[in-house]
């Protein structure tokens, strides 16, 4: 019995470990296919992701290729406008049309669904100081540029660019001697007050009412501290002899002389007290000078008489106010003895050799009225006389807007205040590099100038372009007006160096010097007055200077002596004839000439960067607008921006019912984020 129940057990053992060999296989295969339908699914979310990025990228990338075209044909510009269809509806499309692509075909395991597409971060023309722009110019232009270019343009301006640093040197001397001369400037006030006396138009005049004017001696020079006879002439009508008849005396008439000299001798008391400390703090400075501080410390000191005076004057109005008696006369007559005029004698020496003499600045700064254009511009009624409403519209939405400067004003205050400004005309162009040198190409290759006026079918709201930019002023004619001025202050500065080289031409100034002065005893007023005129007779040959650069004449960068084409009497002559005349002189312009343009490429390397670049967006604008293009708008043109993207991917793998029960949940999509920056360069 126990032998047949044998085989029996063997085979239900054998069953049992076939079963459990068959479930074993199931669940690793089960197992194996999960794993590799996880690995499968990995992998091509992996390649979606990556798809959906470089999907996002090439759409964003389309969309910049939507640049405007009109912007480009003109000025050689990539922008993208900012009106028009939003961004992200643009790059949804291009976005929609690459993954619905997939769909069916044989990259159909990439076909996926857009979330969300957003565009942030958008860097506009005019951000960052417009470095958006300076890039698209840098990389424009380094194609036809080169390091070798750049420092020929800096050799050939070389000669000019140190005009600031002697333009600071005449400066500084004006400055030294008009410290010197204080005390003469005011010495004649005093002399005015005094004596009555002043020269002026080429004579020696004499005034109605000055201290001196009472006769209290003998009518005669010496009494007065007189020696000049031209002097003595000038001030004699202006004499009072009332000290001398008070019995026949006009009370109302003297009294008002009497009134008139007390505030006359407040006036020079408070002037001389100032004086001499003026002349304490400068007397000594100058071992030239050494004879005239002497000369003036004694004549200072002689004011001390003035109080006596003034007392005299003060006791004259109360006895005048009242009954006028024998007794009051009598007492008058006494008071006045004590009167003094002999006291205080200032020095005339030379006055009568030289009779006073025209002075230059006043020839300059009655021909100046009618400005710079009208003297050096022969044909005035051809200058363009377009304008715009706005200039430096974007530097000013940027906050970028410089305090531009009145150049011609500095001529104006020369000729009516003495002040000589001629430096800081070129601004800071030691640090010029290859990247200014690119913007300041474009700008000449792409805009118009005063000297390259070329008929085009583009239109142009200002014709006179490189001025703008250099000037921002809103119409052509104050903007070339602007870029004169500064030819102008830079060319002074040139030709005095030539003039003061020359010792007959500072003869000839210090000749007419002394005649405007009228009194050689005044020797540092004499040399401020010389440099001065120096100065004057330099930008009078300035302005033959820029006439003949404006005919296109070929005029010396540096000149000699010789070159100087203003005589000493034309200085007086300033009219447009005149100076226009003289620029014919000039040889006519070749190819190496440092002429008009090359002055307006040396004040755009000296220009600030932004300023510029915000210049130029003004520029473009403005024609845009005027060409048919009134929706356009500059300052919302993009360059780059940053795109995001939310999209999903159907699951493939993960859908298979025994990974769906493995996984407890039913995964039919998964989401994948991506963002790309986008731009022009």
């Amino acid at each position: 019995m126990r032998l047949n129940h044998l085989p029996m057990t063997r085979q239900k053992s054998s069953n049992n470990v076939s079963g459990s060999i068959t479930v074993f296989l199931s669940l690793t295969g089960i197992l194996v296919m999960a794993l590799l339908g996880t690995l499968l699914e990995t992998a091509r979310y992996e390649a979606c992701g990556n798809h959906a990025e470089r999907t996002l990228r090439t759409s964003a990338e389309a969309l910049l290729a939507e640049y405007n075209r009109p912007l480009y044909d003109q000025y050689g510009l990539f922008f993208l406008e900012g009106t028009g269809k939003p961004y992200e509806e643009v790059i949804a499309e291009y976005v929609g049309d690459t993954l619905e692509a997939a769909d069916g075909g044989e990259m159909d395991f990439l076909k996926g669904q857009t979330e969300e597409i957003s565009v942030a971060d958008r860097v506009r023309i005019g951000d960052e100081k417009a470095e958006p722009l300076q890039r698209e110019i840098r990389q424009m232009m380094l194609h036809t540029l080169t390091k070798k270019q750049l420092k020929s343009f800096l050799n050939k301006t070389s000669d000019i660019t140190d005009t600031d640093s002697r333009a600071r040197d005449i400066e500084k001397t004006v400055e030294r001697e008009q410290e010197a001369a204080k005390v003469d400037q005011e010495l004649l006030k005093l002399m005015k007050l005094v004596d009555g006396i002043s020269v002026s138009e080429g004579k020696v005049k004499g005034s109605r009412t000055f201290i001196k004017m009472f006769v209290t001696k003998k009518k005669k020079p010496q009494n007065f501290g007189v020696t000049q006879k031209a002097v003595w002439d000038a001030m004699k009508p202006g004499l009072d002899e009332t000290p001398l008849h008070f019995d026949t005396m006009k009370k109302a008439r003297f009294q008002e002389k009497v009134r008139e000299a007390l505030a006359m001798t407040k006036e020079a008391i408070e002037l001389s007290s100032s004086l001499k400390n003026t002349w304490k703090a400068t007397a000594g400075k100058t071992s030239e000078f050494a004879d005239h501080d002497k000369r003036m410390g004694e004549i200072l000191d002689s004011f001390s008489v003035l109080e006596t005076n003034r007392k005299i004057l003060l006791e004259t109005q109360e006895l005048l106010s009242g009954e006028v008696t024998d007794e009051t006369r009598e007492t008058l007559e006494t008071l006045w003895r004590d009167y003094d005029t002999e006291s205080i004698v200032f020095d005339y020496t030379g006055v009568e050799e030289k009779g006073g003499g025209e002075n230059p600045l006043d020839a300059l700064g009655a021909a100046w009225g009618d400005g710079l254009l009208s003297l050096v511009c022969e044909e005035t009624d051809k200058i363009s006389g377009k304008s715009v409403d706005s200039p430096d519209n974007f530097a000013g939405l940027y906050g970028e807007q410089e305090d531009s400067e009145d150049y011609g004003k500095r001529v104006d205050d020369f000729a009516r205040e003495e002040s000589v400004e001629l430096s800081g005309v070129l601004g800071a162009a030691g640090d010029y590099a290859m990247d200014e040198f690119c913007l300041d190409s474009y700008i000449q290759k792409r805009f118009g100038s005063y000297a390259d006026r070329k008929s085009s079918a583009w239109k142009k709201s200002l014709e006179y372009q490189w001025e703008y930019i250099v000037s921002g002023e809103k119409s052509d004619k104050e903007n070339l007006e602007g870029v004169l001025n500064r030819i102008l202050l830079i060319r002074t500065v040139v030709n005095f160096a030539a003039i003061y080289k020359d010792g007959g031409k500072k003869a000839q100034a210090y000749g007419a010097a002394a005649a405007v002065v009228g009194f050689t005893g005044m020797e540092p007023l004499i040399r401020l007055t010389q440099t001065l005129i120096l100065v004057a007779w330099s930008l009078v040959e300035s302005m033959v200077d820029l006439a003949g650069l404006l005919k296109g004449r070929d005029v010396p960068l540096v000149k000699t002596p010789d070159g100087i084409l203003t005589s000493f009497p034309e200085i007086f002559l300033i009219t447009r004839g005149a100076v226009t005349g003289r620029a014919e002189r000039f040889k006519k312009s070749s190819g190496k000439s440092f002429g008009y343009k090359e002055y307006l490429l040396l004040f755009l390397a000296s220009s600030g960067q932004s300023v510029k670049r915000y210049r130029i967006m003004d520029l473009i604008q403005w024609d845009m607008v005027k060409n048919g293009y009134p929706e356009f708008q500059l300052g919302q043109c993009v360059f780059s921006l940053e795109a995001r993207g939310r999209f999903s991917f159907p699951s493939r793998f993960f859908r298979m019912p025994v990974l769906e029960q493995m996984l407890a949940r039913k995964i039919q999509s998964y989401p994948s984020s991506c963002q790309v920056r986008v731009s022009y360069v």
